[in-house]
């Protein structure tokens, strides 16, 4: 219980008290303002364009982590000769910190020298400007951040895939249908418990994302990766010591994770099978 309180609800509680401070150059409250801080975030047009940065980046993040996903496991679930070798390189993202994986991506990406620029070079095309693109940029944020929790993406699946009863399959095949079709009538009902797992969880850790953006764009370029975790800490570290505002928006992400889950669960619980 003590942990609990001195690591979640003192911060949290703190939080709610700095947001409705003005603070100095130091951070410190220096008088209580209100709602203020809520009212300049809300009209402040840079906010919502913040918001829409992480709206759009949750959602292919965690769009393209299942669709991934399965286009990797669904062929391992399949008991044939090598899997486990592919299955067990397919771990090998999780034993990478993402820390780690931010500066290898970034060396990966690195304007005209990086490997892939190389690579685009060499197949008769010109330098992308992966991290220095704002068309490109938030895509290769993306592309990181799939690579980062593959490897748990994948394990999920795998164990949901081999807890179906094989002779399901069987019965399937006895009456003619094919990959695709025992795919989507089959395998992807009986493993919706898992998928919608990994949808709530991903969607949060999307929502929370800072290391792997700050690593290889700090926000940009032109803000164009910029999403609300990036806004906050630069709100409060980035030389400003804004304290109020970083807290004002830290409590509207919490209540953003908060509606999003709610509304997974009013809606996307629905259609799982949990038998």
């Amino acid at each position: 219980m003590i942990a609990i309180i001195s690591f979640d609800y003192w911060p949290l509680l703190r939080t709610g008290f700095l947001s409705t401070q003005s603070t100095n150059l130091f951070g410190q409250p220096n008088g209580f303002v209100g709602v203020e801080n809520f009212a300049a975030m809300i009209a402040d047009a840079d906010f919502w364009k913040t918001l829409g940065i992480t709206v759009t980046f949750m959602v292919g993040s965690v769009v393209s982590k299942v669709v991934v996903g399965l286009a990797i496991a669904l062929p391992l679930s399949r008991r044939l000769r090598g899997t486990s070798v592919f299955r067990a390189s397919v771990l090998i993202p999780m034993a990478v910190s993402t820390a780690v994986a931010g500066l290898a991506f970034r060396a990966l990406m690195t304007p005209s020298t990086g490997l892939f620029d190389v690579i685009a070079n060499a197949l008769g095309g010109s330098n992308v400007g992966w991290l220095t693109s704002t068309n490109v940029s938030l895509l290769s944020v993306i592309v990181v951040d799939v690579w980062t929790a593959l490897g748990f993406t994948v394990l999920l699946l795998l164990a949901a895939l081999d807890s179906i009863d094989r002779q399901v399959f069987e019965a399937a095949d006895v009456d003619g249908a094919r990959f695709w079709r025992r795919t989507t009538s089959i395998t992807l009902p009986l493993i919706t418990p898992t998928l919608f797992f990994i949808v709530v969880t991903q969607s949060i850790q999307a929502l929370r994302e800072f290391t792997i953006i700050n690593v290889l764009t700090g926000g940009g370029p032109a803000d164009s990766t910029r999403t609300l975790v990036i806004d906050i800490y630069d709100a409060a570290f980035g030389g400003t010591a804004d304290y109020g505002a970083s807290s004002a928006r830290s409590l509207i992400l919490l209540v953003l994770i908060l509606a999003l889950t709610a509304v997974q669960f009013g809606v996307l619980e629905r259609r799982v099978n949990y038998r």
